[in-house]
């Protein structure tokens, strides 16, 4: 069985927006499927009050934030009360540096790496350092840029209390076998793990229990949602972190680590990106008892290869052109290469390449993308930075002959 892209693009309004428009940056922003905002816009027509009161449309509205939560949880395979809904990953690590930091203390390490976003970089290095504890960096291959786990071993010790690392780089692109690499710090270190997964969410929502994390978010407005990131933490590793709520809602698993308060209608919307998958499921299988995680697994074999097929022509020419520098793996062979691919121009500026690609009418970018300390550490420079293209499963084999041909002027 193969995925039927047809059924999968008429998900998606915004794609005939513009037929003769190729969007490749989906890694910082995706198109909202329709389910997502037939959430929204019945939720801001009738549902627009405060939540969770008896009358309605209250009711209505908290039963709508009900069905984002309890949804979510199903398919990371978590409980509820393990489930935290915010604005969006930078702020949830934020408030979470915040939540776990607080009680380290000068001889306590943590681990990050070099890898990472920002987001699931700075906030610890700056934690790390007004609590007096030491840092320890995980350092990628300076030429792929990929981290080994072999790498990582020296750095476990006994007084070793968190390492933070990604699903996948948004940059490198390549996959971190995550529960592969649980396993080893379990094994060599009572550390807990924290993963950012902003850049793998959008090909596969991962059953977060078979992974062993006791720390994981990404970004929904990435995965075809609303701006909200789900934020998953460990009912064991809760009672090692401070609440960051109102003293008076301390201990409220809900409110514990979400200062602000939810986004009502956001969090209600987030639902529709499951009736999508949900959708997505029904079209290709049929009817089933299987639970959401099982389904979710279902839908990614689908979309795996299919983005495995979308890759492997600008992998294949990007690698082998002489005025190209690939960055991570040069293919998607081993089903652990996402279809976001960025690359060094040799002989141009990667501002002077990209703006060639926009005025061909492919949404591309260039810059470091946030991932400024990779970036600096593989000797390119970050104001610059590289050139990103970013697919993701509604892409077809049209968008890719359109980017080649894009490159391919570009560079002559």
């Amino acid at each position: 069985m193969k995925l039927d892209i047809d059924f999968v693009r008429s998900q998606f309004d915004q794609l005939n927006d513009d037929e003769e428009f190729v969007f490749a940056c989906n890694a910082g922003g995706s198109y909202v499927c329709n389910q997502v905002n037939t959430v929204l816009e019945h939720y801001n027509h009738h549902t627009r009050v405060q939540p969770y009161s008896r009358f309605s449309p209250s009711a209505e509205a908290g039963a709508a934030m009900d069905r984002a939560y309890n949804g979510w949880a199903e398919a990371l395979n978590i409980s509820p009360a393990e489930l935290t809904i915010g604005p969006s990953t930078s702020i949830n690590t934020y408030v979470m540096a915040q939540a776990i930091g607080e009680l380290w203390n000068a001889g306590d390490e943590i681990i990050v790496t070099n890898q990472d976003h920002e987001a699931n970089s700075g906030v610890w290095r700056r934690k790390a350092h007004e609590k007096g504890a030491t840092l320890r960096q995980w350092e990628v291959d300076p030429e792929t840029g990929l981290l080994s786990i072999e790498t990582l071993l020296p750095l476990l010790r006994d007084n070793t209390r968190w390492v933070f690392f990604t699903h996948c780089s948004n940059i490198i692109g390549t996959v971190n076998p995550v529960a592969e690499i649980v396993r080893t710090i379990k094994l060599g270190s009572n550390a807990r793990v924290f993963i950012d997964a902003v850049a793998y969410a959008p090909h596969h929502v991962s059953d977060l229990k078979s992974l062993g994390v006791d720390a994981y978010t990404f970004s929904l407005y990435k995965v075809f949602g609303p701006h909200q990131s789900p934020l998953y933490v460990s009912a064991e590793a809760h009672g090692d972190m401070t609440s960051q709520a109102h003293y008076f809602n301390a201990g409220n698993p809900a409110k514990d680590f979400n200062p602000a308060g939810p986004q009502h209608a956001q969090v209600a919307g987030c639902a529709g990106v499951l009736d999508y998958f949900d959708d997505l499921h029904q079209h290709h299988f049929g009817a089933t008892d299987k639970s959401r995680n099982h389904r979710l697994d279902d839908i990614h074999q689908l979309i795996l290869q299919h983005e495995n097929e979308l890759a492997a022509p600008l992998l294949d020419f990007i690698h082998r052109h002489k005025d190209l520098y690939l960055l991570g793996k040069t293919h998607a062979n081993d089903n652990d290469r996402a279809p976001t691919i960025a690359f060094k121009p040799l002989r141009q500026s990667s501002a002077s390449l990209t703006h060639k690609l926009q005025d061909a009418g492919i949404g591309s970018e260039h810059g470091n993308f946030y991932a400024h300390r990779l970036i600096s550490d593989l000797g390119i420079d970050p104001e610059d930075g590289v050139v990103r293209l970013s697919l993701v499963h509604y892409a077809n084999q049209n968008d890719v002959s359109r980017i080649l041909q894009a490159l391919d002027a570009a560079l002559n």
